[in-house]
């Protein structure tokens, strides 16, 4: 595995105590060699939607599965018949709390899917036990969160990829090297964007099934964890990522995506300074804001992020200017990646110059995990990398909770002075 610095550790609270805490529960870090044929042993923490994804995608990629962790007694249900209809043989153990998954004999891997307040927890613990792990997006719930979640995984030198995998997508490298070549010529500006219509479904609210029977298999106390206490409430049990306890709604959970390629195809690793507004207009319930436009200033290019699940005109895309080239993309998967030579605007009989479609890169890049363990080198989506993009998106929300422009020191890893 390459060899990276730690980030900058000031401002930490209680990493050693953390750390040491970690190997006292689960006791010495221990991991097994794999062979290029061997199958990777995981566990998967958090049996929702998303998390089922990458495990069923892992399976795919001759992983098996030996153990899954998660509050609910349903989920836990639902992960084993998923697992069953898959054609996966052997039925995993299945625990209420992940740290009892941790101690599962054989166990190689962990995929951390579960509400973000959680994610940091779970893998300083992932750590502590000597496994590799798979950590879905956004990664952390705060920025200095997510500095000791990067100095844990170096002190522990375990493979582990983040959630991001637009950088799995060979489209997506394809646009960088174009957009850094002198063929583009200046990147000046970067708009990127994702519009989806949740007012004729909202596929986070509580179903018709929820069932008292289902409630009273979910263990509330462990799914709020470290958050403030509760009474039980169904939306924010399902609709966990429009909560601020628990999330940092669509600012961080398509901000992971669409700000990846704004800082990779860019060449940039931090933004100077951000602006945010928006608000809640339409989904009352949400106390993040379900409209969200957020500025950044890169020093060598400006870019901008809207999302809004409210109307879903627009889709998802992005738009690269240059001072020679313009590059287009309507970036659903099965969309399209266009390259213009020219900064005005193209006509209707105007051809790109380049075009290629958008695959579908989460196979890709669970693929890249499990090939990343066995050959025991760095994946597409280090924790470094992860910890830079959902750094913008904090910054975002806090511009916006403040109503106030943030400025960032990247070498200092703050907030520094307007």
């Amino acid at each position: 595995m390459s060899s990276r610095p730690d980030l900058t550790r000031r401002g930490f609270l209680g990493t050693t105590t953390t750390a040491a805490a970690g190997v006292l529960m689960f006791g010495s870090p221990t991991s097994r060699v794999l062979g290029a044929n061997e199958k990777l042993n995981i566990g998967l923490i958090g049996s929702g939607n998303r998390g089922r994804t990458i495990t069923l995608e892992a399976v795919k990629n001759g992983a098996n599965v030996v153990a899954v962790a998660d509050v609910a007694k349903f989920r836990q249900e639902f992960i084993q018949a998923q697992l069953l209809k898959a054609g996966h043989t052997g039925k995993p153990a299945v625990y209420d709390d992940y740290r009892k998954l941790l101690d599962t004999p054989g166990l190689d891997a962990v995929i951390i899917a579960t509400p973000d307040h959680h994610h940091k927890d779970c893998l300083l613990a992932a750590m502590a036990a000597g496994k590799h792990a798979y950590c879905e997006k956004p990664l952390s719930h705060t920025i200095e969160e997510g500095k000791e979640m990067v100095a844990a995984v170096r002190k522990a030198g375990k493979i582990v990829q983040v959630g991001n995998q637009r950088h799995s997508g060979d489209h997506w490298k394809r646009c960088r090297d174009v957009i850094q070549s002198s063929d583009f010529g200046d990147l000046v500006w970067v708009k990127v964007w994702d519009c989806r219509n949740w007012i004729k479904r909202d596929p986070f609210a509580p179903p018709p099934t929820f069932t008292k029977e289902q409630i009273a298999g979910v263990d509330w106390d462990a799914f709020l964890g470290k958050a403030p206490k509760r009474p039980f409430d169904p939306i924010r049990y399902w609709s966990w990522r429009w909560f601020w306890d628990y999330a940092g709604g669509l600012m961080t959970d398509i901000g992971a995506h669409q700000l990846d390629i704004v800082q990779w195809l860019g060449g940039v690793d931090a933004p100077k300074s951000v602006v945010a507004n928006g608000g809640t207009y339409h989904f009352k319930h949400w106390e993040t804001p379900d409209v969200l436009h957020g500025v950044w200033d890169y020093g060598k290019f400006a870019a901008t992020f809207a999302v809004e699940f409210v109307n879903g005109y627009d889709g998802v895309g992005a738009t690269f200017y240059g001072t020679k080239m313009t590059m287009h993309a309507d970036a659903d998967y099965g969309g399209e990646i266009r390259f213009y030579e020219t900064i005005d605007k193209p006509t209707p009989a105007l051809k790109p110059k380049l075009a290629w479609k958008v695959e579908n890169e989460t196979p890709l890049h669970v693929k890249n995990w499990v090939d990343s363990i066995k050959a025991n080198k760095d994946p597409n989506s280090t924790i470094e990398l992860g910890h830079r993009v959902i750094t913008a998106a904090h910054l975002a929300n806090l511009a916006f909770r403040k109503g106030a422009k943030v400025m960032w020191d990247a070498d200092k890893q703050q907030v520094a002075a307007g």
